[in-house]
């Protein structure tokens, strides 16, 4: 991957390995998308219902993340293929 100037989008050279860390990181990006979208509607949840949270909140987040990580592939939400699309050019 080259960085250019500050704040300019850093282009994927044609490494084999680089791309398969940017689909990677693409991935990850997506999985953290749908795991913040699942921790606001617990919260939401929880401060609707007024019940006690089934897990602190750490344990929560960690396992809303991994549970997003699993369930992205089978959403097809087209985020991450998106992303390496446009960081990939």
């Amino acid at each position: 991957m080259v960085i250019g100037e500050k704040g300019a989008i850093p282009k994927v050279s044609g490494d084999a390995k680089e791309q398969v860390r940017l689909h990677k990181v693409c991935k990850d990006f997506e999985a953290f998308l749908v795991s913040y979208l699942l921790q606001q509607m617990w919260r939401a949840a929880e401060s609707v219902g007024g019940e006690k949270p089934f897990m602190n909140h750490a344990y929560r987040d960690l396992f809303a993340f991994e549970f997003a990580r699993a369930l992205t592939p089978s959403l097809r939400l087209g985020v991450a293929e998106a992303l390496y699309r446009e960081l990939a050019k």
